[in-house]
């Protein structure tokens, strides 16, 4: 965790997504640190390796790139799920 000016804003979120980001946070990770990361992770561009991918039409690309988030959010939520069932309660 970065300690930084802790100025701070409310935002409001569905019950829905706040479940869901409750389940993405590591156990020390404050929800501002998830946000942060969930942030830097979605600038980057592991397309931008591939050399097939540049002639891969965008629509393509953008359905591609978002399989594989969705694959990433639900393998998290999955794992925080199996994490809470065997060793502790979710608060």
């Amino acid at each position: 965790m970065v300690m930084r000016n802790m100025t701070s804003k409310m935002i409001s979120i569905r019950e829905d997504v706040y479940r869901d980001l409750k389940l993405l946070k590591g156990p020390n990770e404050s929800f501002s640190d998830l946000i942060e990361r969930l942030i830097k992770s979605r600038k980057k561009n592991p397309l931008k390796h591939f050399g097939i991918a540049k002639d891969m039409p965008k629509e393509m690309l953008e359905d591609f790139e978002k399989t594989i988030l969705e694959g990433k959010k639900e393998d998290a939520i999955k794992s925080n799920r199996k994490f809470y069932e065997l060793w502790g309660n979710e608060k």
